[in-house]
């Protein structure tokens, strides 16, 4: 099911009340953090032959575990170099002790607490690093002797060593993924309880290598739930969504969905809409546009319907016995495209997903949205979510999470915020990351499609969070199947609509499942 994805701030709580409430004491929790750490690493280094490791250990409790796990590795015979970004009377708390304990075992480490004790620094030689200097408090620019430390650790990596860091790497912001003055590059990132935000958010995520999540006896009533909670989503999530048909069901059980799409310079975005739509299950799909419009659209998505409509009247008059309706790929920036989009999203009562130009047409509207009949999504990019919220695109990615829920908060809707790792944000604050989806999909009409698929599940019956969230994982692992199939480079829209069965069929061979065997995983 959903995995909980922690912020710095709900990962400190839950240390403190590990540690208060529950009486788990905060050196118990870092043994069994840098003993993970130490398994990892170990794991990396051959199992016979010579190979050093190096601990880069900071003054925090980062620099504690790394000192736990330089001791476990000790004792295991590994030969083991041990360098501290600080003074030993720097340290406190938990970190002292354990470098009281690492010195009365009889070892020896190296201090280094400013610019001149690096000056020369270098890690190369080293088989395997544990980068331990900086965790999920950082929240300012790494600068001094830090960052030199941290460019010796790209250096040696860059030359073969490979690097293991505790919790996060050294440089990421554990909250937004976003690099903090300069990062280290980790090939697995071993980090406690839970994921964090940083670990699923570019560019921290290409960061941080392969995440192992160690269990350091966190009670699971403490992790949040709920209202405002951040989750990952799973395949097991999609299952209960995307079972078998009944064999007696016919196609007025799956949902008449409208596509309101097309222009005359853009008709394809309206043809894979509609395909993608009926590729997601939809029983029906009528485009509604332009006679011109549709005489191009629906070259391609011959089982979709056409229904001539040049202005509101008709447009309002096609929706009309409709169960959902998707709104805005390709309509273009027309004022009376404009006066459409506006009508409809605050008039209609069915469940409505907009995207492309739809959103454009809302930007200082947002309060039509909030005011809306019925049930909203809204599916942008990076720059369509700057627009909407008078932000730039950056900001935008600079904090994907805040972003998206900020959208969803001012407009009153589901946001899909499209992407690497999209983000899809309920309106009361809860948020779900997407785990599908390549770089291929970077393309042309991926957008259009996925806008398709939403309105297919709305008009099936889906409420506007779960569409979301079943779309968006859809439509990034049809794009999954189909790089597989093709390769990333050259992948188009149509490619990702056409493995959209393929995606599908997975799910509902679960169905078929004995009900113990599919809660435990077997698929």
């Amino acid at each position: 099911m959903a995995i909980p994805v922690l912020s710095a701030a709900e990962m400190r709580a839950i240390d403190a009340r590990t540690i208060e409430e529950i009486g788990l004491p905060g050196p118990v929790l870092m043994e069994l953090a840098g003993r993970a750490c130490a398994e990892e690493v170990e794991a990396l280094l051959p199992a016979r032959g010579p190979a050093r490791v190096a601990v880069v250990c900071g003054r925090g409790n980062n620099g504690g575990d790394g000192l736990v796990a330089a001791r476990h590795l000790r004792h295991a015979g590994r030969e083991v170099d041990v360098f501290l970004l600080a003074r030993p009377e720097d340290l406190g708390g938990d970190a002292l002790l354990n470098l009281q304990i690492f010195q009365r075992c009889g070892f020896s480490l190296r201090s280094l607490p400013d610019e001149p004790a690096l000056e020369g620094f270098s890690l190369e030689g080293y088989a395997v690093i544990l980068d331990a200097v900086l965790g999920t408090g950082l929240s300012s620019p790494v600068g001094g002797h830090l960052a030199r430390a941290i460019q010796a650790m790209r250096a040696a990596r860059q030359a073969g060593a490979r690097l293991v860091a505790v919790d996060v790497p050294s440089g990421v912001s554990a909250d937004t993924g976003q690099v903090l003055g300069l990062a280290a590059q980790a090939d697995r990132t071993v980090t406690f309880g839970a994921p964090k935000r940083g670990h699923l958010l570019h560019p921290g995520a290409e960061l941080s290598g392969e995440v192992v999540v160690a269990d350091l006896g966190f009670p699971p009533g403490l992790l949040p739930k709920g209202t405002g909670a951040t989750w990952l989503l799973d395949d097991a999530d999609l299952a209960p969504y995307l079972t078998r048909r009944a064999p007696a069901a016919h196609k007025g059980d799956f949902g008449h969905l409208l596509v309101i799409a097309g222009s005359a310079d853009k008709p394809g975005a309206a043809g894979l809409c509609c395909l993608a739509a009926l590729r997601a299950g939809a029983g029906r799909v009528t485009l509604a546009a332009p006679p011109e419009v549709l005489a191009r659209a629906l070259l391609g998505p011959t089982e979709a319907m056409g229904q001539p409509a040049a202005d509101v009247l008709g447009l309002r008059a096609a929706c009309q016995g409709k169960d959902a309706v998707a709104l805005g790929p390709g309509l273009g920036m027309a004022p009376e495209a404009a006066e459409a989009v506006r009508l409809l999203a605050a008039e209609l009562p069915q469940p409505l997903v907009v995207d492309a130009d739809g959103l454009n047409h809302l930007v200082g509207q947002l309060e039509l949205v909030r005011k809306a009949a019925g049930p909203r999504v809204l599916t942008p990019h990076p720059g369509e979510a700057a627009r909407l919220l008078a932000r730039t695109a950056a900001d935008i990615q600079a904090d994907r999470l805040g972003a998206a829920r900020q959208l969803a908060a001012q407009a009153g809707a589901v946001v899909v915020l499209k992407g690497a790792h999209s983000v899809v944000a309920d309106p009361d604050g809860t948020a779900f990351l997407v785990p599908t989806g390549n770089p291929g999909m970077a393309t042309a009409g991926s957008g259009d499609v996925l806008t398709g698929v939403l309105g297919a599940l709305l008009g099936q019956g889906l409420g506007a969070a779960e569409a979301a969230c079943v779309g968006a994982f859809l439509h990034g692992r049809a794009g999954d199947l189909a790089a597989a199939a093709r390769g990333q480079r050259g992948l188009v829209a149509g490619d990702i609509a056409a493995h959209l069965p393929d995606a599908i069929r997975r799910f509902e061979a679960w169905s078929d499942e004995p009900e113990e065997e599919a809660a435990s995983g077997g698929r």
